[in-house]
């Protein structure tokens, strides 16, 4: 480790020859796995420990995630990760994950996030329509490790948000019970202090919270960089605009224009009530209970989008505009939760941009199959990426050389998510 560790430090050290920082980006990630490795089988050994009751005697915890906070001075978050991952290894109950992880297939991390995601399906699973837990955890394990293949540049996140996906769809009847005890235990205070100020605290449904967060949004104020706003200045000024709108507008029947957007997407087979279908979600990947959905139809707009069954692709909706059409959005937009950056991104979908694939002006078109979600970042990286590779491609055109025998500039494919 002392020879590994000094020849790494004399890389990451030495100075930077101009266009070497691809090479360093990729040297990051290969130690970054090797690290995960070590980290896999050192914290298998130390579950050992832990189960022959020496961890007691020898360092002086009982929990060997304690141990690791006190021992590795990290944060508890990153301690029980280690301890759940070598406790599972040892045990042999995650033994596709285990191998997976061995295998590279899987970070530490994204091994600690399917492991949590199951474990925390399999507890909150209703044990009457699933009554044996390990075949509901090896069918949760299984389909978290085929989406992980599938979409081999999911983030650690995207696996939390598919695991709580993949959890509402085995027992589609958890989600209406979260939503029914959160309801039921919901409540708000509004305590005033002596000083001149208050505190106004709310707690409730899941369902409820979408509508508090378009609310705050939609009368948030316009948002300017340089007014030195935080969030939750904003926040606070965009509730007390709702506060204001609603105590003016007691006596309209109807409101002039919609008061908050949410966008949610629900299979037609799940709103009618069948079983075993997928659950209603929002753009950024949260589970709506089915009842919130209808409850909310009444003052909605509906929108029907016709997918392909085996595919899941949205069949034509047009491509006539440079500016991609609120229709377009939606239908291009299905399936992402999250920005959809090749080498992955956790922005959410409500904070990216709709962005051309293959460039408007190299021939691509306004249509959903050609529009992706990509947050302002990674849409200017993609820009720069292009204008650095089309450089290199007409090198020499303005000295009257033919261009690079290469051919002409291929048409960038769709980004894996």
């Amino acid at each position: 480790m002392l020879a590994a560790r000094e020849e790494a430090t004399a890389f990451f050290s030495r100075e930077l020859a101009p266009g070497c920082e691809g090479e360093v980006l990729d040297q990051a990630t290969r130690l970054w796995e090797h690290l995960d490795q070590i980290k896999h089988h050192m914290a298998t050994a130390l579950a050992r420990i832990e189960a022959n009751g020496q961890l007691l005697g020898e360092g002086g915890q009982r929990d060997l995630a304690t141990w690791m906070r006190h021992s590795f001075a990290i944060s508890a978050t990153q301690a029980n990760e280690m301890a759940t991952v070598g406790r599972t290894a040892m045990r042999g109950t995650f033994p596709d994950t285990t191998r997976a992880l061995e295998e590279g297939e899987l970070s530490f991390g994204e091994a600690a996030a399917v492991v949590a995601g199951v474990e925390r399906a399999v507890e909150k699973r209703n044990s009457t329509d699933n009554p044996d837990p390990v075949l509901f955890a090896a069918k949760m394990e299984h389909g978290l490790l085929a989406f992980k293949q599938e979409r081999p540049n999911t983030s650690v996140a995207g696996l939390g948000r598919a695991a709580h996906q993949m959890g509402a769809r085995l027992d589609p009847n958890r989600v209406e019970r979260d939503h029914e005890a959160a309801h039921a235990q919901r409540g708000a205070t509004l305590s005033r202090t002596f000083g001149g100020s208050f505190l106004f605290q709310a707690w409730g449904s899941a369902a409820d919270a979408l509508r508090l967060e378009a609310v705050l949004e939609s009368y948030a104020n316009p948002h300017d960089t340089d007014d030195g706003l935080s969030r939750a200045q904003r926040d606070y000024d965009g509730f007390m605009n709702a506060v204001g709108r609603a105590q003016t507008h007691q006596e309209c029947e109807k409101p002039s224009s919609p008061a908050a957007l949410i966008n949610i997407l629900i299979p037609a087979t799940t709103l009618a009530g069948c079983e075993g279908q997928d659950p209603a979600t929002t753009q950024d990947g949260r589970v709506v209970p089915t009842s919130a959905v209808r409850e909310l139809l009444g003052e909605s707009v509906v929108r029907h989008l016709m997918v392909e069954h085996r595919t899941g692709a949205v069949l034509d909706v047009g491509h006539e505009y440079r500016i991609a059409t609120p229709q377009i959005k939606v239908a291009a937009f299905v399936g992402h939760t999250t920005c959809a950056w090749q080498h992955g991104c956790d922005v959410p979908l409500k904070w990216t941009q709709a962005d051309h694939i293959v460039e408007w002006w190299q021939g691509g078109r306004t249509s959903v199959e050609n529009i992706q979600p990509l947050c302002s970042t990674h849409n200017r990286l993609k820009h720069r990426w292009g204008l650095r590779r089309d450089k290199r491609m007409w090198a020499g055109r303005q000295r009257g050389r033919s261009p690079s025998p290469a051919g002409p500039i291929p048409a960038p494919r769709p980004p894996r998510e």
